[in-house]
């Protein structure tokens, strides 16, 4: 009897003894419960605020996946490289180009523009000669680098009308099917200095006009005259081309009136179906498109560029949208204020028109592009 009781109890020992060694196999060779716990993940923000970026002339260039980001610095150009534009405070601002000094190309860099033609990268530019007024034109810089970061940017030249050479700036690229066209903002004269057109040239190559400027906008009215604290001869100034497809009508977006103003704001001209752009009266339907929004405390917004956002679905449909950048200030009668760089989205109306909708103030929230 007493043997049974102490076989039992040996036997008794010997199961907890198992229990106790092969336990721990069940957690996984981990010692530690914590390390089996997960970190919850990352929520990434939906939403971004305006301003982007400080600075005025924003232009965005995008291919192969980036966007690349220019404005006006007045000494240089530079590039910023981003594959999300709500996060451009970010992208590192790279000088890819530096004047020679004492040329007329040395002072006032302004509104500097990137395009891809013809398999290689060119900036648009206007600049002028230091200490000599009035002396703004318009030139080229040439990069067959696939990353405009990157390689070497050569100096093209002057790009300009050769029978008529006047003050001209914000060059910028309109295309219709295989040909390319120069849009540019400038004087009709010396005589009517500072009263700035739209104009267009036909092009042989990036760098070369093949034809004549010929005027598609002046300011004629109201909202193309104004001045910080009166009324001027007229701005048409930043054109740049919008389509929203090959079937769709062709619009010029530009800016009116006086940089300085709070009511300077961006404003359109269309082609008209099957018309010649190099046609003045062939461009029609002038209106405004955006302007100040005084609740939102928005002055001022003009000088754009476009960009889209895409992103495939579950069901292998690509969805895009298009956004405008634009620069605005914040604070009222500051002519000389500092400009920021915003975004926003755009959409279209069914008659194939751009609606730019109101301004948006700083520090709100805006659902970012798709894409994102």
């Amino acid at each position: 009897m007493y043997f049974a009781i102490y076989m039992k109890r040996i036997l008794l020992i010997l199961s907890v003894a198992s229990i106790a060694l092969f336990t721990p196999s069940c957690k996984k060779n981990n010692t530690d419960d914590t390390i089996n716990k997960v970190d919850p993940p990352v929520q990434q923000a939906k939403s971004f605020k305006n301003p982007l970026i400080d600075g005025a002339d924003p232009f965005v260039a995008q291919k192969d996946g980036y966007y690349y980001f220019l404005s006006t610095r007045g000494g240089d150009i530079a590039i910023a490289k981003t594959r999300a534009m709500s996060q451009l405070a970010t992208a590192a601002n790279k000088v890819v180009w530096t004047p020679a000094q004492n040329t007329e190309y040395s002072a006032d860099i302004w509104a500097p523009e990137l395009h891809f033609l013809a398999g290689k990268w060119y900036i648009y530019f206007a600049a002028s000669q230091s200490g000599v007024d009035n002396s703004n034109r318009m030139f080229v810089l040439e990069n067959g680098n696939a990353d405009p970061t990157q390689g070497t940017w050569t100096f093209k030249g002057k790009i300009f009308d050769a029978t008529n050479d006047q003050w001209a700036v914000d060059g910028s690229i309109l295309t219709i099917g295989d040909k390319n066209y120069l849009i540019w903002s400038g004087w009709e004269s010396v005589s009517e200095r500072f009263k700035q057109l739209i104009y267009i040239a036909p092009m042989s190559n990036p760098w070369t006009l093949s034809g004549p400027r010929v005027p598609i906008s002046s300011p004629t009215n109201v909202w193309e005259k104004y001045e910080p604290s009166s009324m001027g001869i007229g701005v048409n100034e930043g054109p740049i081309a919008l389509q929203r497809d090959a079937n769709s009508p062709m619009f010029v977006i530009f800016s009116a009136s006086r940089y300085t103003s709070d009511n300077y704001c961006l404003a359109q001209i269309q082609l008209k179906t099957g018309g010649n752009p190099l046609i003045a009266a062939d461009w029609i339907n002038k209106k405004q498109v955006f302007v100040r929004n005084d609740n939102a405390a928005v002055y001022g917004p003009g000088h754009n560029g476009f960009f889209t956002s895409s992103k495939t679905d579950d069901k292998g449909v690509i969805q895009t949208e298009n956004w405008f950048i634009y620069h605005a200030r914040s604070v009222p009668n500051q002519p000389n204020g500092a400009r920021t760089s915003r975004m926003q989205k755009l959409t279209w109306n069914t008659d194939g028109s751009p609606n730019f909708g109101s301004a948006i103030g700083t520090n709100v929230d805006i659902p970012k592009p798709i894409g994102e």
